[in-house]
């Protein structure tokens, strides 16, 4: 589902560089001090989180006794049972200055909580996107990880399309997100949509009319002025104040909780902003409903009329509710701050660093672009390729230049295309001969018996019957199924 028309007309690149030198591959472990944690001897835990049981001061903890047998009364200080304790006198507070406590602070409150999601969160590629990075990956020839097309998609997030999804959306049928239609961008709640729509896109709905009103009467001491907008918004004994604040709020600051907002509010007292406030208050802001059916409002006096009347008449034109919703990644920087944003920056985060999910749906995409997905061994690494891999038959004769090029990849794979053509032809060989190794190399590139990756190794594929190589090909066909 796409709620942002400008999704159908994506903006059109010239052109598309294909540049992963400044991706990582594999997870970026988190690195650090490991935590101590002593028990009470000094010395370390070997039964994880358990506490140790021991006799002492401060009480049994040694557990219950072994086949029924008693273990005499307990020590409860210098004195035998009854005496006094160590730590204080007995009902009276317990002192704790022991020195030296190598222990520090319980690892039970430094650590936060883990973070929890607000939503599921997939991502794909843009359309328009994934376009040009396919005419760029078939024009190269070359043959890439799967992870790292999945990270190159990833790593702008103009090139992703998003999906979020309520968390309960199996199990309540009224577990839905809501989106404003005017622009696409995602809410938990419908009532954050329309808000939003009320914030951003009140233009598309109302014409402001300019009323003139009497101006308020009596003697106003000081008037609440919005520090990010600089609008005097009134004087807080007036009874239209608590209207104005909630007003300026929806419209000029959503993102703001109100009582923050409400508490940055500066308090003027200088008679020339109070008359300043009194002369604005002559004239009042009413909304004409555009496009308006008979049996509609003319005019409505404040926001809160307005927004009830897109609620009753114009629901259908400012937001919808639905399960999940996709909407493009660039919207995602002009999100509200929240709990669905944080859990969609979260989410991407976490892809970065291993991007096993987005690599698996982007299985089917690139198939239907028409590359060949494939496993360097039954457990390797998945790479993708324009060109269909071939694997060598043993029966299969090739040319004596072409021979020697298996022959050296062979015995060193990884190869550069450079360091490959001076050991064949020779440092001192004729730029001929070295096109020639070059012409051939490319050949079998382009034919599929030798992979070229984007860090210019060469791999040459391997030798297999035709049998064999039908079998792995199926294998690799049923793991790509596996994955989408």
């Amino acid at each position: 589902m796409s709620s942002d028309p400008a999704e159908n007309n994506p903006p059109q690149e010239k052109s598309f560089e294909l540049d992963l030198s400044s991706l990582g591959f594999g997870p970026k472990w988190v690195s650090g001090p490991s935590e101590k944690v002593s028990s009470g001897n000094g010395g370390p835990r070997r039964d994880g989180d358990r506490p140790r049981f021991r006799d002492g001061p401060g009480g049994d903890r040694r557990g219950p006794p072994r086949d029924g047998q008693s273990r005499g009364p307990r020590r409860d200080g210098p004195g035998g049972p009854g005496g006094p304790r160590r730590d204080g006198p007995p009902g009276g507070p317990r002192r704790d200055d022991r020195q030296g406590d190598s222990r520090g602070p319980s690892r039970w409150q430094d650590e936060p909580a883990p973070f929890r999601p607000a939503v599921a969160t997939a991502f794909f590629p843009d359309d328009a996107k994934f376009e040009l990075l396919g005419g760029a990956m078939k024009k190269s020839k070359m043959t890439y990880e799967l992870f790292e097309v999945a990270r190159l998609i990833l790593d702008k997030e103009d090139r992703l399309s998003i999906v979020v999804r309520h968390l309960d959306a199996d199990t309540r049928p009224d577990a839905q997100l809501a989106v404003s239609i005017p622009d696409g961008h995602p809410f938990l709640t419908e009532a954050e949509a329309v808000s939003h729509v009320m914030s951003r896109h009140l233009d598309k709905f109302f014409d402001v009319v300019e009323v003139e009103i009497e101006a308020p009467k009596g003697s106003f001491l000081m008037v609440a002025k919005c520090p990010q907008t600089g609008k005097l918004l009134g004087a807080p004994t007036h009874h239209s104040y608590q209207r104005n604040l909630r007003e300026h709020h929806a419209r000029h600051c959503p993102n703001v909780p109100f009582d923050a907002f409400k508490g940055r509010l500066e308090m003027v007292r200088e008679q020339e902003q109070i008359d300043a406030w009194l002369k604005s208050m002559s004239t009042r802001s009413e909304y004409a409903p555009k496009d308006r059916k008979e049996g509609e409002p003319e005019r409505l006096e404040s926001l809160d009329a307005a927004r009830g009347f897109l609620q009753a008449f114009r629901k259908d034109l400012v937001v919808k509710t639905h399960p999940w919703v996709r909407f493009a990644g660039r919207l995602l920087e002009e999100l509200n701050p929240g709990p669905l944003r944080d859990s969609v920056r979260f989410a991407l985060e976490q892809q970065r660093d291993f991007p096993l999910d987005t690599a698996n749906g982007i299985r089917g995409r690139l198939r239907k672009e028409g590359f060949h997905l494939y496993k360097k061994g039954s457990k390797g690494i998945t790479y993708a390729c324009s060109v269909r891999r071939r694997c060598r038959d043993p029966k299969a004769t090739f040319s004596d230049p072409m021979a020697k090029l298996f022959d050296a990849l062979d015995r060193k794979p990884a190869q550069q295309a450079k360091d490959l053509v001076l050991a064949l032809a020779g440092e001192n060989a004729e730029d001929a001969a070295k096109t020639q190794v070059l012409t051939d190399l490319s050949f079998l590139i382009g034919e599929g018996y030798i992979a070229n990756l984007p860090d210019g190794r060469l791999f040459a594929q391997p030798i297999l019957s035709s049998q064999a190589q039908a079998k792995e090909e199926a294998a690799n066909e049923d793991a790509n199924e596996e994955g989408k």
